[in-house]
């Protein structure tokens, strides 16, 4: 019998017991009450329902629903984004920069060439475990531009425990070359072998005031960094879908690659530096030592009264390069310092012994060869006056 059908005589055997305990019973013989019109009416109708719904079909039974099975959540489909203009592969570098070699030294936990002052950083340490990671060591930049873009390889030492160039990289641009960045070029690196603007941003420093009163050196006045977005695929700011792209060297996963284009760079002549970032990688904090102090930011030089490594922490940036253009050499930051050209000092002359046949009284050389001093009255023993 199915469940159906088993409620159906369930309800009606209710039905008929709940009509017989409506008919009391006299124990001295008098008659029964009956039941009324209304109740023998009612039992009818109820009953007249039953025998139709035990006389359905099976098929026509009311199924009960399955419950559903449980699915995983559907990512929402990605929005295929039309391009125009794609990298290519970058020819011969137009610029090259070494960078130190951190992992030379990760063993004794310091890095050389980290300056707090200067903001050019040189610690791909964890905080106060001194951790080294690979991925946040720069070691070896190009640029090399063609027609719509500036391509930038960025060497690092090796890719992280995945297997991936994991941290933030970027390129900041100082364009009006005054010592503070004005647009910056920044994206999450990760497994993408081919050109793709995921996870790409472009920023720019809108009211000026990356570096704080005074630019490159620590000051107090913080400022909010790069406060506008200008290409972002996951925020939708998309003006240009080809502005800016990154992919992993398809021949070396050591090293990330990023384009830009020209026309988000105001000049064809300006300062660049390149960041490795897993640690504050936050460009509302521009410049890094603006809003941290040396305390809070620690140090990678085991000399320094702030060693270890603080909340500034796995990181690494280079000084200012030029590109298109001669540098002074005097700029705060700067790749490129004047060495001062040291004065020469006058050698004291070589004494030459005098000949055996040399006249003082006659002889100037003579009588100074001898140490007398030579005077308008011949060679005399006084010192000159």
């Amino acid at each position: 019998m199915s469940r159906n059908r088993l409620i159906l005589c369930s309800t009606v055997l209710l039905l008929v017991v709940s009509l017989a305990c409506s008919i009391s019973f006299n124990s001295g013989g008098e008659e029964e009450d009956q039941p009324t019109s209304a109740e023998m009416t009612l039992a009818a109708i109820y009953a007249n329902y039953t025998a139709e719904a035990l006389a359905r079909p099976a098929a026509e039974q009311p199924q009960a629903q399955a419950p559903a099975a449980d699915s995983a959540p559907q990512e929402p489909a990605k929005t295929e984004v039309p391009h125009e203009t794609v990298p290519g592969n970058p020819g011969s570098p137009d610029q090259e920069k070494d960078e130190i070699d951190t992992s030379n030294t990760a063993g004794d936990k310091i890095a050389l060439g980290d300056s707090y002052r200067l903001g050019n950083f040189e610690r791909p340490f964890t905080e106060e475990e001194m951790e080294y990671h690979q991925e946040d060591d720069l070691f070896f930049l190009e640029l090399a531009e063609d027609d719509d873009f500036y391509i930038f390889s960025l060497e690092l030492i090796g890719p992280d425990d995945d297997g991936l160039l994991s941290a933030y990289y970027g390129i900041e641009f100082d364009s009006d070359k005054d010592g503070r960045g004005d647009v910056l070029l920044w994206a999450k690196g990760g497994d993408h072998p081919e050109w793709t603007i995921e996870d790409v941003q472009v920023l720019r420093d809108d009211n000026d005031d990356v570096g704080g009163s005074n630019p490159v050196v620590p000051d107090s006045n913080d400022g909010n960094g790069y406060d506008e977005l200008l290409f972002s695929l996951a925020d939708g700011e998309l003006n240009d879908p080809d502005a800016a792209w990154q992919r992993v060297d398809p021949g070396d996963d050591h090293i990330i690659q990023l384009a830009i284009k020209k026309s988000l760079i105001d000049k064809g002549s300006f300062f660049w530096k390149g960041w490795a970032d897993s640690g504050v990688a936050d460009p509302a904090k521009f410049d890094y030592n603006d809003s941290f102090s040396e305390s809070q930011a620690g140090s990678a030089s085991e000399n320094s009264d702030y060693y270890p490594v603080g909340q500034i922490n796995q990181l690494d940036s280079t000084c200012w390069i030029a590109y298109g253009f001669e540098a002074t050499g005097h700029e705060l930051g700067g790749c490129y310092q004047i060495v001062p050209t040291p004065v020469p000092t006058k050698k004291a002359p070589t004494p030459v012994p005098c000949p055996g046949t040399c006249n003082t009284g006659t002889s100037k050389k003579c009588c100074t060869c001898a140490g007398w001093t030579w005077t308008a009255d011949g060679c005399r023993l006084k010192p000159p006056t």
